[in-house]
């Protein structure tokens, strides 16, 4: 109930402890078994609540699973999602992108962890049932980002080239979440182990993308030299 109490302000009331009991209960279950393979019969045994439960707070189980994959893309869960792209310095908005990305401390939270298995799962074996779910809440992210480039590039939109800027610096932390992370785990396993080492990798994302839009940045600028 940790999560409920930061997300909601308060503690929790009895129904919306239900609801959060649900929500974690059915976390849990979605990423060991998948959306096809899991009961609302199971996840209500974890939640320890009944069965009717999940039909008055979520309607169905597909509806359960989508609004799993919107818990981390809560505020209270992603601090990029609140900064004020016109004010902070861009070291520290590409910092709290990496962390929200590729969170140091997911080994010794559960619930991250979960969180991890889960959207690699859904990856791998799509549920089918999300739609555009996913796309609807990484908006809200890629837009700031966009903004941000857009500020340090001095552009009054984006074009095609920041949209492709902005999905590599995404990009770069993706693969040690979903698809790519077995492989890292196989052939460099000591890049995911412990706080230190998750710590550095979030340095070394945030250095990667300064490059990266440094690179972009001096593209530009000898594009606009050779066209004057």
């Amino acid at each position: 109930m940790n999560m409920a109490q930061r997300l909601l302000g308060h503690a929790p009331s009895s129904q919306e402890e239900t609801r959060w009991r649900l929500l974690q209960a059915g976390t849990e279950v979605f990423a060991e078994l998948g959306f096809k393979a899991a009961t609302t019969r199971e996840i209500a045994r974890r939640a320890e609540v009944n069965l009717a439960s999940i039909h008055y707070h979520f309607g169905d189980k597909a509806a359960l699973y989508r609004e799993v994959f919107r818990l981390p893309f809560l505020n209270e869960c992603n601090t990029f999602a609140t900064l004020d792209v016109e004010a902070v310095p861009l070291v520290e908005a590409l910092r709290a992108l990496y962390i929200w990305m590729f969170p140091p401390q997911a080994e010794a939270d559960p619930m991250l962890q979960q969180f991890m298995r889960l959207h690699a799962r859904e990856e791998g074996d799509p549920s089918g049932v999300l739609g555009d779910a996913m796309v609807q809440a990484f908006r809200p992210n890629h837009e700031k980002l966009l903004a941000l480039l857009c500020r340090e590039l001095h552009l009054s939109a984006a074009d095609d080239d920041l949209q492709r800027l902005a999905f590599s610096l995404v990009g770069l932390a993706t693969v040690y979440m979903h698809g790519g992370r077995s492989a890292v785990e196989a052939f460099a396993p000591q890049l995911l182990k412990g706080v230190p080492a998750r710590e550095t990798m979030v340095e070394r994302l945030v250095e990667h993308a300064l490059a990266l839009i440094a690179s972009e940045k001096n593209r530009r600028m000898a594009s606009q030299k050779e066209n004057t």
